[in-house]
């Protein structure tokens, strides 16, 4: 960007300013990658169900790629948001919501590890119950995902809708806190006499849960950036 471009930028004094409007911009980038990791994750956990070992390989190394990308772009949107600061007034809100994507794509990421060290030890039984929770969960975060999209770009046109999603994305979280207690029940039921087994897929879900806690930030972060606008 020139300095004449940013010399404009931080000229503006509008309560929707042309910085603001680039980092949703990027911000939005940001989520449709994690979204697109979290259908990764999806489709590695039936394939590890299945036993398609080299299938969950090669998802891996797919989610771990979105994964390098989304750090690499938000250190970008950081670098961007400090040279715009003197146009912000949330500054500090902006870099959470960074922060707590990026941590959110990083547990993705875990996950997809997890599942990937599962994949190693041979066939590795899930239950149906347990499959149906964890697909649940990843389910979940995808609409918390979409959902965070939706509020991105509600932000400047209609601030007063962010609350009503924020309760959707506040619903999932718990919906996904509840499908963690009863996979763990269902880990040591199914896992049990496995150590390895057990300690490995307890680690997955824990993962899942704490990619919800981050979204859940992201979204009550910008819930905090509507208010200002109402």
């Amino acid at each position: 960007m020139s300095e004449d471009a940013l010399r404009l930028e931080l000229s503006v004094g509008s309560s929707e300013s042309i910085a603001e409007s680039n980092i949703v911009e990027r911000v939005k980038s940001l989520i449709r990658d994690v979204i697109q990791g979290f259908r990764e994750v999806l489709s590695q956990l039936k394939d590890l169900s299945e036993d398609k070992v080299e299938l969950v390989k090669v998802r891996h190394e797919r989610i771990r790629s979105i994964k390098n990308n989304v750090e690499s772009n938000s250190i970008s949107v950081m670098e961007y948001i400090v040279r715009v600061s003197p146009a912000l007034i949330y500054k500090d809100i902006y870099v959470s919501i960074v922060s707590n994507i990026l941590k959110s794509v990083e547990s993705c990421e875990a996950t997809s590890y997890r599942a990937l060290a599962l994949s190693t030890k041979g066939s590795v039984e899930i239950s149906d119950m347990l499959y149906s929770l964890l697909e649940s969960m990843v389910r979940s975060s995808i609409n918390m995902l979409e959902d965070l999209d939706s509020m991105l770009t509600l932000i400047s046109v209609n601030p007063r809708k962010i609350g009503e999603i924020y309760n959707d994305v506040v619903k999932l979280e718990d919906d996904i806190d509840n499908f963690y207690r009863h996979a763990l029940i269902e880990v040591v039921k199914s896992c049990g006499s496995d150590a390895g087994t057990l300690v490995l897929m307890k680690e997955l879900i824990d993962k899942l849960e704490d990619a919800a806690d981050h979204l859940k930030d992201v979204g009550t972060n910008l819930k905090y950036l509507s208010l200002h606008r109402i």
